[in-house]
């Protein structure tokens, strides 16, 4: 356009210096604004970029603590599975037949669970109804209750916890790591009705879902 304006033809290039002095006043002047356009929309841009990653930063630094916390309440609940029995197992006879005296809160909790889980046979129907209907204070089901109940508020805990960091977009590894990893415990809690309060734990670990897969393998094959 400059050529064909202020050129001659066939648009010879000019020997006089005061006229590429214009010519690149001229490029200057169109060529500036667009460079400067440039330069301030990469440092909109840089800024807009910059905001995200401290953003982002403290998303993980808040799912790193998140992750902490879950770590130090699993912690918390392996101690208390690994606690000894405070039930009086000589005080109750079919415990010590049909859970072979459990020491810890693990085996207490793994061998009546599993009885639950299992349809009565002819060896203890009256001893899986002795459990679920005596619900007095001095009844198997109720010490039960009481010895799990430090148990239970840590799995609420944890059930809180996975929950929010669950709904901050965290990652699935690490939630599907305790769901599995507390499975069977909560299994064996549940088929013992002693989660029916607990609606987060219910929510996030879903313990009913296991039930099946949990069922001593003669009884799967009787269902199936």
């Amino acid at each position: 356009m400059y050529l064909y304006k202020f050129g001659s033809w066939p648009f010879n290039l000019s020997n006089d210096p005061a006229v590429w002095g214009q010519y690149g006043d001229y490029i200057g002047g169109l060529l500036n604004p667009i460079f400067s356009s440039l330069a301030f929309s990469g440092l909109v841009i840089t800024i807009v970029l910059q905001a995200r990653q401290i953003d982002e930063g403290k998303h993980n630094t808040e799912l790193q603590e998140m992750q902490r916390v879950q770590s130090t309440v699993a912690a918390r609940i392996d101690e208390l599975l690994a606690s000894p029995v405070i039930v009086d197992t000589g005080k109750y006879k079919e415990l010590a037949r049909f859970a072979d005296n459990p020491q810890t809160v693990f085996q207490l909790v793994s061998a009546l669970g599993t009885m639950a889980l299992s349809v009565p046979d002819e060896d203890h129907p009256n001893w899986l109804k002795w459990l679920w209907d005596d619900v007095s204070s001095e009844g198997l089901r109720a010490a039960l209750g009481a010895q799990t109940v430090p148990l239970r508020l840590e799995f609420e805990a944890l059930s809180f916890m996975l929950l929010r960091y669950e709904a901050s977009a965290g990652t699935n590894d690490v939630t599907a790591f305790y769901r599995y990893r507390y499975a069977a415990v909560l299994t064996w809690l549940d088929a013992l009705k002693l989660l029916t309060t607990h609606a987060q734990v219910q929510e996030f670990f879903q313990p009913h879902r296991f039930r099946e897969t949990m069922k001593p393998r003669e009884e799967r094959n009787s269902t199936s």
